[in-house]
């Protein structure tokens, strides 16, 4: 039978309009209505929610989906896969005694919800070895509120916990493939989901600091639509020095539990912590295969060489298609010394795979090489003055122009909406039509940093920033050069 804490959760659930301490006056006249040597405050209450157009059943339904669930629901059975499985963590009761807590995030076909198992429930799963996707049966469990007042699943000592042997019942679970939303079709949501996309670009890592003073990591990355032009960024947010696995460019992965973070400019971002998990899929991307492509491209601009967080060399450049588009082209792993070898205005030509609209890739470098025979190119119409680039006022343009240092660089160390410190270097440069900053984030900084009032420079490969105030901004496939007198 139920209680009258899980049948007086259900109407306030059902009847918002009903206040609490209405019901319970309710229940009270009922019971001296009929008598109280008849009626329960259980009995009581039911018939209150007859008299308010509610049927109760006598037992919760074992069938209960995870977005039935409500805060006050007792009793509760599940039948649900694992999507991650935190460590076993202890905590101290009220009474000053010691206890366990493991906290699972599980789901349905309906949708994800956090599950915290308590004290002996919490260390009864140390020997089930729990695993993303793994299948279980969760018994007398309740729901309460958290701290974000979104419903949470408890499993406390009456409760119970297994993991679903059977086949057959496991084959009518969904999996995290079959849950996941793909980036083309992501409309914004509340709660948790799962995200389907394609990889598109390498992680960065930095740290930060919380409002409590510790530190963390925040790892971000970006992913593609599998079908659509569309790009999202994914931010982590993680213990000190602790990192994911981000699976190659081009990967189709799912990615949960996420969930949105709203920007200022309208768009918005995916963010977990790190019971985000990042599954490869075993099929490869439709999107990554096919675009492959044989071209000859000059290059424009060449960037620093960086590591990635796995510690492969990297490096970007800008480059001109043979039809007069300009694209941003990655060079990993041995491409690296081969394209800082080449010079503005050298060609390479090869195979490429083709990113998105405005970028390309290279892994291998025998598929790449250096075009001998090519006609000059005459760079004195890709320079522009101050005046003309902000009159541009096109923050999708990559630049380029002869200039003078009028200041020393300047660094300082900014926050970013999502809490992320990062490091921020600025120079002021000025030709004879005007004057305009230059600026850097995190290690692109070194390409300013050193550079020292009335120097010449030749910056190549920039873009433009109107907000909040004009500024050019060095990217990672910019060059600048120093012109000796």
């Amino acid at each position: 039978m139920r209680d009258l804490a899980s049948i007086m959760e259900e109407i306030l659930h059902k009847k918002p309009e009903v206040t609490r301490e209405k019901v319970l006056l309710l229940i009270h006249e009922k019971k001296d209505k009929i008598g109280s040597g008849y009626l329960t405050d259980t009995g009581a209450a039911y018939l209150v929610a007859a008299d308010l157009g509610l049927t109760l059943d006598f037992e919760l339904p074992s069938g209960l989906g995870i977005k039935d669930l409500y805060v006050g629901a007792n009793a509760v059975n599940l039948s649900c896969r694992i999507c991650s499985v935190s460590e076993l963590k202890s905590y101290k009761k009220r009474d000053g005694t010691g206890g366990s807590l493991v906290s699972l995030i599980v789901f349905d076909k309906t949708g994800f919800i956090r599950c915290n198992l308590w004290d002996s429930k919490a260390e009864e799963t140390q020997d089930m070895d729990f695993k993303p996707e793994d299948g279980i049966l969760i018994g007398k469990a309740y729901v309460r509120s958290d701290f974000n007042n979104s419903p949470s699943l408890h499993v406390g000592q009456k409760g119970t916990i297994e993991k679903i042997e059977d086949k057959d019942l496991l084959s009518k679970l969904p999996t995290l493939k079959d849950v996941s939303i793909s980036l083309d079709d992501f409309i914004p949501q509340p709660g948790l989901f799962c995200l389907k996309a394609i990889v598109n670009s390498l992680s960065t890592t930095s740290s930060f600091s919380r409002k409590d003073g510790s530190q963390g990591n925040v790892e971000s990355f970006f992913v593609h639509g599998l079908r659509k032009d569309v790009k999202r960024r994914v931010v982590l947010w993680l213990p000190l020095n602790s990192s994911k696995n981000i699976p190659p460019i081009g990967s189709l992965v799912v990615i949960c539990p996420l969930k949105v973070k709203p920007l200022m400019i309208g768009d918005i971002e995916f963010h977990g912590d790190e019971k985000t998990i990042i599954l490869q899929l075993e099929e490869f991307s439709p999107y990554s295969q096919k675009k492959t492509i044989e071209s000859s491209l000059r290059l424009l601009s060449i960037g620093v060489p960086q590591k990635t967080k796995k510690g492969s060399n990297s490096v970007s450049a800008l480059v001109l298609t043979e039809d007069g588009k300009v694209l941003s082209l990655i060079g990993l792993n041995d491409l690296v010394p081969f394209l800082l070898s080449m010079k503005m205005g050298d060609v390479i030509e090869g195979a490429f795979i083709f990113l998105d609209k405005d970028k390309l890739l290279s892994t291998d470098v025998n598929k790449i090489s250096k075009k001998i025979k090519v006609s000059p190119f005459d760079t004195s119409n890709l320079y522009q003055k101050i005046s003309d680039i902000k009159s541009t006022v096109n923050e999708n343009k990559r630049f380029f122009l002869k200039a003078v240092a009028i200041s020393q660089a300047t660094q300082r160390e900014v926050t970013s909406r999502s809490g992320e410190k990062i490091g921020l270097s600025e120079l002021l440069i000025g030709d004879e039509t005007d004057e305009i900053n230059l600026i850097a984030w995190r290690n692109l900084s070194q390409l300013i940093d050193k550079i020292t009032p009335g120097e010449r420079l030749i910056i190549n490969g920039i873009s433009l920033k109107t907000k909040p105030a004009f500024a050019l901004e060095v990217k990672s496939f910019s060059s600048i050069i120093k012109v000796s007198e």
